[in-house]
């Protein structure tokens, strides 16, 4: 029997599509919104591959935007929480 999925569950973004400049979203739909765009990848002390970005957060219904100073998670944490390739 084959279960049809939740077309809210969209793939997640490949770790290769994790490059400077470009866009990641949360799944969720509701406000506000997040934009997560990476700044650079680094490598950790134990090898594991960091990104280092900078949050914007729009609230809806306000001209208002927010931007977080700059983040570092490993990829596959960072992934996890952004997992919405903005193209």
């Amino acid at each position: 029997m084959t279960f049809l999925s939740d077309p809210s569950e969209r793939r997640r973004a490949n770790p290769d599509e994790v490059r400077p400049g470009e866009s990641f979203r949360p799944r969720r739909n509701t406000p506000p919104s997040q934009t997560a765009t990476v700044l650079e990848l680094r490598e950790g002390l134990c090898g594991i591959p960091h990104v280092l970005f900078k949050l914007a957060i729009e609230c809806s219904g306000a001209s208002r935007r927010f931007e977080e100073p700059a983040r570092l998670l490993a990829v596959e944490s960072f992934l996890d929480n952004y997992p919405e390739h903005v193209q």
